[in-house]
């Protein structure tokens, strides 16, 4: 076994053991055939010194992703995980639509659009953009809802191209407001930007064969969402100065806190079979709530309000890690009493 082959042996060590065991040897044969350019020189130094192109790296790391998420014919481990990063995936992109969704009609009270409602305060007049491009730039994270629709409705690849529109201008946005000094470096733009492009990356267990998205109970949720969150929210921040403290990596911590909460007391009403897929999706949605606020913390050190910008945040990292903690270990616990697949006997 030449190098070569060895490091393709490694890559396909991603992939699950009993898929290695009846298919590794037909994909070496037909990998190490695809690198024979005929030449006897360039095959030798390929052989020493040659690694798999990206695109076969890339073409495995989705295999092992498909494999590993398993949709509704995989075995019980795989299928639950499968299931507990689109519900993951469903529930955070429902969350940017819903405050998307919310901003439009927010931007319209603020420009005077709906007289039927009370006018705005002075201070919060909105700056018209200088041109129709920053206009355009700036509408770009209302795609959240469209990714989201089509995210519900099967379109996994357009809605992986929504959302890569909305999070790239606000980063190229961000990037250039930091590097000529017109704000101060912070870290809560580019953590919110890794894990917006993990949820991109997320949307990809919306394989062929996932179960397809119950889409009256998803696309219902839209509005529920908006009337419970953005528009209370909204009002009380409108009248009151208390929740300007609170941000959105704040705000994120708070949703998956009461999620959680909400979960656990009816997770006795369910089979542990069925609640698993929620309790793992809610532990990943609290492991990234947990990194966005501690990420962010130190922005608020520069702050006026600083102390107690760092108290909440901290009581806020506290109140996800009580609740999510218990909870990540009932659902491994869950996950260990399920059938192991044919590669854990």
């Amino acid at each position: 076994m030449n190098r070569l082959e060895e490091r393709y042996r490694l890559l396909l060590r991603l992939l699950p053991a009993d898929y290695r065991r009846e298919w590794e040897d037909d994909m070496v044969a037909a990998f190490l055939e695809s690198m024979d350019t005929g030449d006897a020189e360039t095959a030798a130094y390929a052989a020493d010194y040659g690694r798999p192109r990206l695109s076969e790296v890339a073409s495995v790391i989705a295999l092992a992703a498909r494999l590993r998420l398993g949709g509704t014919n995989a075995p019980p481990r795989s299928y639950a995980w499968g299931q507990a990063v689109r519900l993951a995936a469903l529930t955070a992109t429902l969350v940017h639509a819903v405050m998307a969704t919310a901003g439009v009609a927010i931007t319209a009270w603020l420009a005077g659009r709906m007289a039927w409602l009370p006018a705005p305060a002075p201070e919060w007049a909105l700056i018209p953009p200088g041109s129709l491009w920053r206009t355009a730039w700036g509408l770009a994270d209302y795609a959240w809802l469209p990714a989201y629709v089509a995210l519900v409705l099967g379109h996994r690849r357009i809605a992986q191209a929504l959302a890569l529109l909305a999070i790239l201008p606000p980063a190229v946005t961000n990037a250039v407001q930091q590097a000529t000094g017109e704000v101060p470096p912070s870290a809560s733009p580019w953590m919110m930007l890794l894990l917006d492009v993990v949820l991109v990356l997320a949307m990809s267990a919306f394989h062929h064969d996932a179960e397809p998205v119950p889409r009256r109970r998803w696309l219902g949720a839209l509005p529920i969402g908006i009337l419970l969150v953005p528009v209370p929210l909204f009002a009380i921040q409108a009248t009151s100065q208390a929740l300007r403290l609170l941000d959105w990596p704040g705000l994120s911590c708070a949703l998956v806190s009461v999620a959680i909460v909400i979960h656990l007391a009816g997770r006795q009403s369910h089979r542990p079979s069925g609640a698993l897929p929620w309790s793992l999706a809610l532990t990943l949605l609290a492991a990234a709530a947990l990194a966005l606020r501690t990420a962010t913390l130190p922005d608020h050190s520069h702050q006026a309000q600083h102390s107690a910008l760092l108290t909440i945040g901290a009581v806020q990292a506290t109140l996800v890690l009580a609740v999510g903690a218990p909870l990540a270990v009932l659902a491994i616990r869950a996950l260990r009493r399920l059938p192991p697949a044919a590669d854990d006997l």
